[in-house]
């Protein structure tokens, strides 16, 4: 049993010193990569070159494109706006519309005056016919 791990400890250093010496022959010269200048001769980079020959008219952010698109497309929606039939009656309908809840005062205020003349004493009834 003692042959066993004498054998793998053995197995063990001749596999590691082949790695190891596979490592050490297999150096790879780093060569230095030549450095390219995006410059030309007056200095200014690619980027700016682009931008210098670009007009100023079409130099427009992509927000401002939006905007512009947007206010396009809301134009033409203006243009082509139906007037449904529920606009055209609230249209034609008077500025304020009585609601319910006058229409109910309103019968209060007539059915209560009407209650003040039939609710009337008998001395009240007196007074106003001799009068």
């Amino acid at each position: 049993m003692e042959e066993n791990y004498i054998v793998g400890l053995i197995v063990f250093f001749v596999f590691s010193f082949v790695l190891f010496k596979k490592d050490k022959t297999a150096d790879v010269s780093v060569s230095k990569a030549e450095v390219k200048s995006y410059k030309d001769s007056s200095g200014a980079t690619g980027v700016a070159r682009y931008l210098n020959n670009q007009d100023d008219s079409t130099r427009v952010s992509g927000v401002a494109k939006y905007l512009q698109e947007k206010e396009a497309l809301n134009a033409e929606h203006e243009e082509s706006l139906v007037v449904s039939g529920v606009a055209k009656y609230l249209a034609s309908r008077e500025e304020a519309p009585v609601s319910g809840v006058s229409k109910y005062m309103a019968r209060q205020a007539v059915h209560a005056k009407k209650m003040a003349k039939e609710n009337v004493s008998g001395v009240e009834k007196y007074l106003n016919n001799r009068g």
